[in-house]
């Protein structure tokens, strides 16, 4: 492969692995195990006052 090759290979590349990146980050932190976990402490502290 040459250089020019290794280059469109990476422009080919880096758009869908940073959409699946984004894509899992934002499924982990909005699926609902998580939100519940994070929600948890919030009502506890409510719950304590």
């Amino acid at each position: 492969m040459t250089e020019s090759d290794i280059l469109i290979v990476y422009k080919g590349l880096r758009l869908p692995v940073l959409v699946l990146a984004i894509g899992y980050i934002i499924y982990y932190v909005y699926k609902v195990r998580t939100k519940e976990e994070v929600e948890r402490p919030a009502q506890r502290m409510l719950e304590e006052d």
